[in-house]
């Protein structure tokens, strides 16, 4: 008896351990507090701008490079991001996809609306021009690569969805540049 009592210890113990180990590779996503004009410098900009609210002092979102979900035309998360094998999830741990691939297949499984201090946002619009599939959208669509400014001229970007889990959340609407919005940020 005392034997079956170790086995099933042991057993139990190395669980937890290999559950532990799972939960560091999750990666974390979240919407920014801040909303942005589309003048970011660039991709890099917008990176940037995601990297600061993760290392913010009221985040609570874990430590790491994190990337925002944004497409100029030629460069998206499909050739930017790290395609991780493990879970996607909210700064609560609610999961938002299973794998990279599980992402980009059209839906998500949760909506993404928490920042990274962990306040639930309601329905909020965040620039995009990404297809759910993880591809850019038209350069035209895109504020002229994140670099749109009053003189440029007339330009629009695709902007994603916080309360939508099918192919909208990641696509849902056009809109003009001289606006102000947020960023969905993915932990690589």
């Amino acid at each position: 008896m005392n034997n079956l009592l170790i086995i099933a210890s042991t057993a139990a113990l190395l669980m937890a351990i290999a559950v532990s180990a799972a939960d560091r590779n999750e990666k974390t996503v979240f919407v920014t507090k801040a909303s942005f004009e589309s003048n970011m410098g660039g991709l890099n900009g917008a990176d940037a701008k995601c990297q600061a609210e993760a290392d913010d002092s009221e985040s609570i979102v874990p430590s790491g490079t994190y990337m925002a979900w944004l497409s100029d035309g030629t460069d998206s998360p499909d050739t930017r991001f790290t395609k991780s094998f493990h879970p996607y999830v909210l700064p609560d741990g609610t999961k938002i996809a299973d794998n990279y691939t599980d992402l980009t297949d059209g839906d998500i499984q949760n909506i993404i609306n928490i920042d990274s201090t962990g306040k639930t946002l309601g329905q909020k619009h965040f620039w995009s021009s990404t297809e759910s599939d993880g591809t850019s959208a038209q350069s035209f669509v895109t504020c002229k690569g994140w670099t749109w400014t009053k003189t440029s001229g007339y330009s629009h970007s695709m902007l994603g969805i916080t309360n939508k889990k099918s192919t909208l959340w990641s696509l849902h609407a056009r809109e003009k540049c001289r606006r102000t919005y947020r960023l969905v940020c993915f932990q690589q």
